[in-house]
């Protein structure tokens, strides 16, 4: 995308904020705010030059983008532009007649409108410039050498990740004072309040899988234990990589597994872009050969905090089962879809089917 093209988008977005805003004012004491066009005009000029000066767009010369520096990039560009927007009402004493309710509206949805157009933008970069290097490799080789992906497309990854930002970021700003509260629950033993358990991701990238604790400090060592002494524990653990009735966890720990709660940190790993809202089943390393054939399904996609898995039965289906539900997901991916899991997800997390 060219940097003229960029910034004409930017400015199209902070008008379109602007007018937006009013209509979702709603008047006070019957008094009427009206949008103040100079300052749009001062906001949309100096964007042009603040937007740049942060580093907001992607330089040619960058091969990828974080989309968590992008996306704090933009954040304080907009930040920056409205305050001097602010300071400049000041020093000609137009502040008595700004509507303040309008201005915020205005902050807050050009804000939102700016960090999704970016986001996407930078996705699409990444992933075209991905493209560019396999070409680039695959240029002089035989056929039979190029690389060709069954997976999901570009357009639709691309979408996927824009979901995910907007979506994680926005659920991570409402859940936040229930993170918070259940982080001082847990603490309440002693032990840190949130744990990482190493995960496979996308094309086989190991990350850490964040997670509200809910065993004990030295759950290592309680398990290694009691697979020692009980072969029927020791079994199931080598079939499931997981205990029913694990005597590892703590009683704040087994009513945040009841309800799910204990997976909220994994919005972090969404953001982040370790994760997505929906997927596959974070696995280790152990459980990819239980993939066969189809491992490459699941090296495709990013691992979800929610998926097929999760509203077809939890821990009440069997292994094989799951892996033929993560690899139905993955060939079968629609953004339709993805809505469809996280409104079931719901349904299932209040009823807590499967969850142990």
């Amino acid at each position: 995308m060219s940097g003229l093209f960029h910034r004409a988008i930017d400015i199209a977005l902070i008008v379109l904020g602007a007018f937006g805003a009013l209509h979702l004012n709603v008047p006070a004491a019957g008094v009427h705010y009206e949008l103040d066009a100079l300052l749009v005009a001062f906001v949309a000029a100096l964007a042009l030059s603040v937007f740049p000066a942060c580093g907001t767009y992607p330089s040619k010369t960058q091969r990828t983008r974080s989309v968590i520096s992008s996306a704090t990039r933009t954040a304080i560009a907009w930040l920056v532009v409205q305050m001097s927007g602010l300071a400049l009402l000041y020093l000609i004493q137009r502040t008595s007649v700004l509507s303040v309710p309008w201005f915020l509206y205005w902050t807050l949805t050009s804000g939102i409108l700016l960090l999704v157009a970016h986001t996407l933008t930078v996705v699409a970069f990444n992933i075209a410039s991905q493209l560019q290097q396999r070409v680039s490799a695959a240029d002089g080789m035989p056929v039979q050498r190029v690389y060709v992906s069954l997976g999901p497309t570009a357009a639709s990854q691309a979408v996927k990740r824009g979901f995910d930002v907007v979506v994680g970021v926005a659920l991570l700003i409402v859940f936040s004072p229930f993170l918070a509260a259940i982080a001082w629950a847990v603490k309440r033993d002693g032990g840190p309040a949130v744990f990482g358990h190493v995960r496979v991701g996308l094309n086989g990238r190991k990350f850490r899988c964040l997670k509200f604790r809910s065993m004990v400090v030295n759950a290592e060592q309680v398990l290694k234990q009691l697979l020692e002494t009980d072969p029927q524990a020791r079994a199931e653990w080598e079939r499931e990589f997981k205990l029913k009735n694990d005597v590892r966890v703590t009683p704040i720990g087994r009513f945040l597994r009841r309800t799910s709660l204990d997976e909220l940190p994994q919005l972090w790993n969404v953001v982040r872009g370790d994760m997505s809202l929906v997927g596959p089943r974070p696995v280790i390393d152990q459980e990819l050969e239980r993939y066969g054939a189809d491992v490459d399904y699941y090296l495709m996609a990013k691992p979800g905090m929610t998926g097929l898995w999760q509203v077809s039965g939890r821990s009440n289906t069997d292994y094989a089962t799951r892996v033929s539900l993560d690899v139905a997901y993955v060939k079968n991916w629609s953004l339709a879809r993805d809505v469809t899991i996280l409104f079931k997800t719901f349904k299932v997390v209040v009823y807590g089917s499967g969850a142990y």
